[in-house]
């Protein structure tokens, strides 16, 4: 009887940044999981990384990153609230971000032991290359404007590297380099997956910004060019991938909204299982013989 034999390929994900949105990433590997599909190597980019690296090294991941004590994190101004209160308020935060850029280092400077202790518990005090899968996470050297990736050594001080924000978190110092946000240098670092040993890369992409809202003032059109050139540049890294999954976030959420980080996993749910044919038909490869039994 001829019978023909199937594998499964290696997956490898590219969890790309996103800062509130990267919780899109938790919902997108949940709702994997929950077809069946577990990836074999994981390459994450800011709070791609922190969510890949507690996927990795935590057995109650998602429970963990659900129940993130979010109180920390710094505001930075909307001025999109309608009031002259709110209009007030967000004057004063926009103060206190430009004070804290300009003598120092940014407004999230202060809260910097906090988050690493955030990390660490997230990921158990471990070290990156003690999870269950491979798992990679990208920084960008600011000095030599190089991409540096971890596969080794205390997550905690590889994750804080691969998402300090520039003009809000101090760089990291590790090596000799100072180490910042690793979505500047590279997005998507479909190559890292491959060279770990992926057969088929996806790319979790919860950095692009699709839904963004007309500038009213200097400050926002700066912030949307900025964005602008980085998608573009996104887009053309990550057209090395398979397959790119970018949730639909609607209303968008800010860099640093984490109070909508349930909405963003859910919304990274909704978009692994609209896409699940395509999914399974992608990571199954016929093998180029068959086996023949009696």
């Amino acid at each position: 009887m001829l019978n023909e034999r199937s594998r499964k390929s290696r997956l490898g994900l590219i969890l790309a940044g996103g800062g509130a949105r990267g919780f899109a990433h938790a919902g997108c590997l949940r709702a994997l999981n929950h077809l069946g599909i577990f990836p074999d190597v994981i390459v994450g980019v800011s709070m791609g990384a922190v969510v890949g690296a507690t996927y990795a090294l935590n057995e109650n991941w998602y429970r963990d990153l659900s129940d993130m004590d979010i109180s920390g994190f710094p505001m930075l101004p909307t001025f999109t609230e309608p009031g002259v209160v709110n209009y007030i308020k967000n004057l004063r935060v926009a103060q206190k971000v430009i004070t804290g850029m300009y003598f120092g280092w940014g407004v999230g400077q202060p809260t910097v032991e906090w988050g690493r202790g955030i990390v660490s518990r997230l990921t158990l005090g471990k070290r990156l290359d003690e999870g269950r899968i491979p798992v990679f996470a990208t920084a960008t050297d600011i000095v030599a404007g190089e991409r540096v990736v971890f596969g080794s050594g205390l997550a905690t001080d590889a994750l804080y590297a691969s998402a300090a924000l520039a003009g809000i978190l101090p760089p990291a110092e590790i090596d000799g380099r100072s180490l910042v946000d690793g979505g500047y240098c590279d997005l998507a670092p479909v190559d890292v997956a491959r060279e770990a040993g992926a057969d088929v890369v996806i790319v979790l992409d919860a950095a692009t910004n699709t839904r963004a809202t007309k500038p009213t003032n200097g400050l926002q059109a700066m912030h949307r060019a900025i964005e602008i050139c980085q998608n573009e540049h996104s887009h053309l890294r990550m057209k090395r991938a398979d397959l790119v999954i970018r949730p639909r976030i609607d209303p968008p959420v800010g860099v640093l909204e984490f109070r909508h980080k349930r909405r963003c996993a859910a919304a990274g749910a909704r978009a692994v299982l609209s896409l699940r044919a395509e999914i399974h038909n992608l990571i199954r490869m016929p093998e180029p013989e068959k086996s023949y039994s009696a």
